[in-house]
């Protein structure tokens, strides 16, 4: 090779997995599906449900079908929403080509390319990131892209796919078929890899469930949990959850900051929330199950509510399900902890508690007249 020959450029910098990857052969299948039918497909769901190690494990699978490679964006640790095209730059290797200046040069070079590009957590760069993907796949017929956010981008073409937590174990099913379960299956060997003794038996099989279905099935707080088997019985992790935010904070180091501890996970989302989303969902953390948007216009008075739920919808943080016709609502029991600290540190649980005792007291007098005066009692 002549000293100025370079050489061949790689096809793709994915990075090895370091862990098994359990379970996901439902969303894996489902991702694939939409690849094929659209040029953007977006992973939505909450902090810690793994999104990332999803996406990269299905540009991994698809890595035959785009000749240049799968390419990972890490938006992570960008704050700048003007820095997104050369996040996208240094992911190509293409920063010695820059002097065109991005996007004019990222274009040009993609113009003619056949790959994928994963772009990760954009859930805080939503619009610059949605920019820039749309001018990339005007321009480059033959890329797609696979996003990773908290939120949809609500970009043209954009095909979502909901990422739910791992499916919750059974109680009171033989241990055979809990140890099928994705959830037990993660705790089991994450905690067996972390202590080097665990093991998941007939006595705390109980314990294992109730923790994994405890913690939501989301894999982030079930790998913390079983860190804490170095030095505690899955039992004991689970009497201690009534201080999960304490208790689960055992990340690894060369994990992102705020996946090393369930609360810091659980800030960045709340964080990136306006004020009266904030407000809206620390208050939310009152109803213990269902809940109706008069629910809350009645309990949580917090501007115009409608919006303000549709926008928590929208970031993973609040759970819709349709039950007879009727739009229902419920809060993961992480974050509904999560959102009963912020309200004890606004100073507003009293008010709010009193409100919604107000509410159902006046709703069940008013439901038992009804019923006397149908019956003439």
């Amino acid at each position: 090779m002549s000293a100025m020959a370079r050489p061949p450029r790689l096809s793709g910098n994915l990075p090895a997995e370091a862990t098994s990857f359990i379970g996901r052969r439902r969303e894996l299948a489902d991702v694939r599906s939409k690849l094929t039918e659209a040029r953007l497909v977006c992973l939505v769901g909450p902090g810690g449900v793994g999104k990332t190690r999803l996406a990269i494990r299905m540009a991994a699978g698809l890595g035959r079908a785009f000749p240049g490679g799968a390419w990972l964006v890490e938006l992570a640790d960008v704050r700048d929403p003007a820095r997104v095209g050369d996040a996208v730059t240094a992911a190509l290797d293409l920063r010695d080509q820059a002097a065109a200046g991005p996007p004019a040069h990222l274009l040009s070079y993609l113009r003619d390319k056949k790959l994928l590009l994963v772009v990760d957590n954009c859930e805080h760069l939503l619009d610059a990131t949605a920019r820039l993907v749309t001018e990339i796949l005007r321009a480059a017929p033959g890329v797609r892209v696979l996003a990773t956010s908290r939120e949809p981008l609500s970009a043209p073409g954009e095909h979502v796919v909901p990422v739910p937590p791992l499916e919750l174990p059974h109680a009171d099913v033989p241990l055979a078929r809990v140890r099928q379960n994705e959830a037990v299956m993660l705790f089991a060997e994450r905690a067996a890899a972390g202590s080097g003794a665990f093991e998941l038996t007939a006595a705390n099989q109980a314990a294992v469930v109730d923790l994994c279905r405890r913690l939501d099935g989301l894999p982030l707080a079930i790998e913390l949990a079983a860190v804490r088997t170095r030095v505690l019985t899955a039992e004991q992790i689970l009497d201690r959850l009534t201080d999960r935010f304490s208790l689960l904070t055992g990340g690894g180091r060369a994990a992102l900051p705020r996946h090393q501890t369930l609360r810091t996970t659980i800030d960045w989302s709340h964080d990136l929330l306006a004020a009266d989303e904030q407000t809206l969902l620390r208050r939310l953390c009152v109803f213990a199950g269902r809940f109706t948007l008069e629910d809350i216009e009645a309990v949580c008075a917090s501007g115009d509510v409608l919006d303000l739920l549709a926008s928590l919808v929208g970031k993973s943080l609040v759970l819709k399900e349709d039950v007879k016709g009727t739009a229902c609502y419920h809060l993961h029991e992480t974050i509904r902890e999560y959102a009963r600290l912020r309200l004890r540190e606004a100073g507003e649980e009293d008010f709010v508690e009193r409100r919604c005792a107000g509410y159902y007291e006046s709703t069940c007098r008013r439901s038992a007249a009804e019923v006397r005066h149908r019956t003439g009692r």
